[in-house]
């Protein structure tokens, strides 16, 4: 972009580290977490058949190593049974949120009469839209049922393999919209014997009881980081167009200020050529007169950067013309001279009678190389232009460009060029090379 390449890449550089660094860390496990189910963070007690005039018998030992429910099963109630209820939170209706976990990891050693029997794990959720604090079966029941067996480890299942129970919806009328698993007010777990048992002993060892999930999904990561992106990118590119309406702006106002400054110089010129005296010889302009403006044309060039040159031109051997052929010829080839070269200046170009036979054309707004080009065709001019008498006329020319400095030092490079192309032998034209032009 313009102005911010190097802002962009610097950003762009910082943006694949940093992406790099956040995927890494989740690939690696950085984004799990974990909630562990043990004594300390949750309270452990026994439910049996005894509430509905059941015969079982139970016992709880809690230790280190877990929980070891422990229960005669008698067939006097409808349902015998006996489970470990573990209380998450001391109130029922202020249960732990459960739904950013996505897996739950359970360790039972299940002993019982029949191998491969299973135990109920029950997940139970208060939601006052259907749960009752007075009524502790109203508490949503997000059940599975496996087969633990003894010393198999940890089991981990999904939490979308939980359902809830037919019989409760049916018994308490839940409506549709609240009939899905639901694990956001989870506040009491239980672990229960099989739905058909028999008259015998069971035990049921709880060891480790543990909720997995993800502090950020992998998708919503990688929108985060996408839009972490887009947001840049969008942010350099407003910046960039903020920077090139700028610059913009700038060169608009630069370009109308050299115009402003041309027209100036123009207007001066112009008003120069109405008003400045002029030679009575060669009606070309005075070099007095133009001293004030040449001092504050070079000045205003100086000050807004415009090109500003000179060219000083000097007759071959004139002397030899008007000892030759008199002071009266001499004076009509300068006044002939004159009005060559005044037919090819510009009118905003200044065009005077530096002294005898020495002229200065001062060129506002004009480069060296175009002041160059226009000292050659005043020399091919002047060398093919038929002279009375047969005479050959021909001319030496000295071009210099304005730099930073008043403008007698100007036109004194400008007449050392002319002295150089005198000494390399006249009819030519020599340049005073600034150090910027070398």
């Amino acid at each position: 972009m313009t102005g911010l390449t190097k802002p962009v890449r610097y950003t762009v550089f910082f943006l694949v580290i940093f992406t790099c660094i956040v995927y890494a860390w989740f690939i690696l496990g950085g984004a799990k977490k974990e909630y562990v189910v043990t004594p300390v963070n949750s309270t452990y007690r026994i439910i049996d058949d005894t509430a509905q005039n059941g015969a079982t018998e139970s016992s709880l030992n809690i230790d280190r190593s877990g929980a070891l429910l422990e229960c005669n099963i008698v067939n006097k109630a409808q349902w015998p049974f006996c489970e470990i209820a573990i209380s998450l939170t001391d109130s029922v209706d202020k249960g732990i949120d459960l739904s950013d976990y996505d897996h739950v990891g359970i360790d039972i050693d299940y002993d019982s009469p029949l191998e491969g029997e299973r135990v109920r794990i029950y997940l139970r959720n208060f939601d006052p839209a259907y749960a009752k604090l007075s009524d502790p079966i109203s508490l949503k029941f997000n059940a599975i049922e496996y087969a633990p067996g003894e010393d198999k480890g940890l089991v981990v299942f999904p939490l979308r393999s939980f359902q809830v129970l037919s019989w409760w919806i049916a018994d308490y009328e839940v409506p549709v919209d609240k009939s899905n698993r639901q694990f956001d007010n989870i506040s009491i777990i239980e672990v229960a014997t099989g739905s058909y048992v028999k008259e015998a002993n069971y035990s049921i060892k709880l060891n480790k009881l543990v909720f997995y999930g993800e502090r950020i999904s992998e998708q919503v990561l990688v929108k985060l980081l996408l839009s972490l992106w887009v947001v840049t990118a969008i942010f350099f590119i407003i910046i960039d167009r903020i920077y090139l309406r700028k610059k913009i702006k700038e060169t608009e106002e630069r370009t109308q200020r050299l115009r402003d400054a041309n027209r100036a110089l123009y207007e001066k010129s112009l008003v120069f050529e109405e008003l400045a005296f002029t030679d009575p010889l060669t009606r070309t302009r005075n070099r007095h007169e133009i001293n004030e403006w040449l001092a504050e044309a070079t000045t205003h060039s100086i000050d807004n950067k415009i090109s500003f040159s000179m060219i000083f031109i000097d007759i071959d051997h004139f002397k030899q013309v008007n000892d030759k052929y008199g002071h009266r010829l001499g004076d009509e080839v300068l006044r002939r001279f004159a009005s060559l070269i005044n037919k090819r200046v510009r009118k905003s170009d200044v065009f005077a009678r530096w002294g005898g036979e020495e002229f200065v054309i001062f060129c506002p707004a004009t480069p060296l190389g175009a002041t160059a080009e226009l000292a050659e065709s005043i020399r091919e001019c002047i060398e093919s232009a038929v002279w009375d008498n047969g005479m050959k006329v021909t001319c030496s020319l000295g071009v210099a460009e304005l730099e930073n400095e008043g403008y007698s030092h100007f036109i004194e490079r400008a007449d050392e060029a002319l002295m150089k192309a005198k000494e390399r032998g006249r009819n030519r034209v020599e340049i005073a090379w600034n150090e910027r032009q070398l």
